[in-house]
């Protein structure tokens, strides 16, 4: 674009002429630099030569640089634009704004930056970045965005956020962000849209406050994207999401939250749901609900894998389809409360099921939850599972109470003698063949004491084995070829055997009442 009053643009004007040009402008200066090549000593004479009067480096009206090519690394830092036009502008070398402040409406549509941005601490009023291209690490740390602006579908590489301001609307809809993102610190007035997003490398948005809404519907996390600390206001959906780890540790949600992801590693430890959250998760998912908070009667749902509830106060949690093999319940509260739907799935020892403490303690005996409070644990899940009607669950945790407390040293002795034979014969009244099988060797070692000295004279083997199964439900023997009079150890075998044989049938029927009661 010819500069005015000359025949040549200003890159090419003799050096006479651009000295007259640069003395003609002053402070708000209008420039029409449309389509011209600027190098970088270019851009700052033209700066000098503007001027400021606030202590501003300079002060422009309107700035038309449409279509300007900018080959090398060029600074407009701490510069007032009113009205400014970059639009399909090239920054090939990289450019600073630094403190620069767009006043009125500015454009930077189809702009590609090629090397390094930096709009650190600017102020804009209007502004408009469509399908602008960001090649190099951009900067837009500490800005002030006045009303709505959108980055949607744009090409970011690494680029920063952080503490930026947007009173308006700000879109990031269906954009790519191949290097690092941040948006540490950053504050969002009204509704900030990722929806569609794609971050190929580690993204933090930690200590953000969302106040509109928070819109994150189908944005992918090729690695890490943290929300540490982050306020979310008005939001009540996040997502679906997937992500290679998921962070919300110490994040708050203010609303009820219906929140979808898809996460190997999701942790939301210290996350406060002040009106409850909907958790959807995918399969393979993993999440860490560590002393989390839930104000209001929160879910947890999907075929994944909850690693954590200690410190959590549960009486308002439901778990429905979730895999607790891994889970940590040492520290929660009120876990007699919690209430398991559908296929909850625990770990697997000796054909039952046990919680991650036991088989932790059981891998080595050094763990600082020790049978005693596994104990405790079984205690309270054992309840919750009665409290929901179903028996044979609570069985398996009434089963590993009970190992507990066979292995604990804080139980007597006496108790333990007595816990071990409840094991040995009836594995606690809940093995109904271990009872049965008793019962057989009990009535296999009477019939042949009795036989051979429980009566005065020797009857037939099979006679015997008779009378003593009668014994063991205590009906007497109708057996015309039986000794009527038994001997002192035949009385004696005959007592233990009224005594233990009712008991074994009764362990027995317990046993298989335990497993199909509902």
């Amino acid at each position: 674009m010819r500069v005015p009053d000359f025949d040549h643009c200003l890159r090419h004007l003799e050096s006479g002429q651009r000295d007259e040009y640069f003395d003609g402008l002053s402070l708000g200066a209008e420039v029409d630099l449309r389509g011209t090549e600027l190098s970088g000593e270019l851009v700052e004479r033209l700066v000098d030569a503007v001027g400021s009067i606030d202590g501003r480096r300079a002060e422009f009206g309107r700035a038309e640089f449409a279509e300007a090519r900018f080959p090398e690394p060029v600074a407009f830092e701490d510069v007032t634009f009113f009205d400014a036009d970059f639009t399909n502008a090239r920054f090939e070398g990289g450019v600073r704004f630094d403190k620069a402040g767009f006043r009125d409406s500015t454009s930077f549509h189809r702009t590609w930056f090629g090397g390094p941005v930096s709009f650190r601490d600017c102020a804009f009023d209007e502004i408009g970045f469509t399908t602008a291209s960001f090649s190099g690490d951009t900067a837009f740390d500490r800005a002030k965005f006045g009303s709505d602006v959108s980055f949607s579908r744009q090409a970011f590489g690494a680029v920063s956020f952080d503490e930026a301001e947007f009173a308006g609307g700000a879109g990031f809809e269906s954009s790519r962000f191949t290097g690092r993102t941040t948006f540490i610190g950053a504050k969002f007035a009204a509704a900030a849209m990722f929806d569609g997003a794609v971050f190929d490398d580690a993204a933090r948005f930690d200590d953000a406050a969302f106040d509109g809404e928070a819109a994150f519907d189908d944005v992918r996390f090729h690695a890490e994207a943290r929300f540490q600390g982050a306020v979310f206001t008005s939001a009540e959906r996040f997502g679906p999401v997937s992500a290679l780890r998921l962070d919300f540790s110490r994040a708050t949600f203010r609303r009820r939250m219906n929140l979808f992801a898809a996460s190997p590693n999701m942790d939301c430890f210290e996350t406060r749901f002040e009106e409850g959250v909907t958790l959807r998760l995918v399969r393979r998912s993993m999440v860490s609900l560590a002393r989390s908070v839930f104000g209001r009667a929160s879910a947890v749902t999907g075929a994944a894998s909850v690693t954590s509830v200690e410190g959590v106060d549960v009486a308002d949690l439901v778990f429905t389809d979730v895999d607790l093999a891994d889970c940590r319940f040492a520290g929660a509260h009120h876990l007699d409360k919690l209430r398991l739907e559908g296929d909850c799935t625990f770990g697997s020892y000796g054909g039952r099921q046990v919680i991650a403490e036991e088989r932790d303690w059981r891998n080595t005996r050094t763990v600082t939850v020790g049978p005693r409070r596994i104990a405790d644990l079984y205690r309270q899940l054992r309840k919750a599972q009665e409290d929901g009607k179903n028996e044979p669950g609570a069985a398996d945790f009434y089963y590993g109470e009970m190992e507990m407390r066979r292995h604990s040293r804080a139980t007597p002795w006496s108790e333990r003698v007595i816990l071990h034979l409840y094991w040995l014969v009836s594995g606690y009244g809940l093995r109904a063949l271990r009872a049965l099988a008793t019962l057989a060797v009990l009535v296999a070692v009477v019939s042949t004491s009795m036989w051979l000295g429980g009566f005065k004279t020797t009857p037939a083997l099979g006679d015997t084995l008779i009378y003593v199964a009668q014994s063991t439900v205590s009906l007497e023997t109708k057996l015309a070829s039986l000794p009527k009079d038994l001997t002192p150890l035949g009385e004696v075998l005959r007592l233990v055997t009224r005594v233990l044989g009712p008991l074994l049938l009764g362990l027995t029927l317990l046993a298989v009442r335990n497993r199909v009661k509902r």
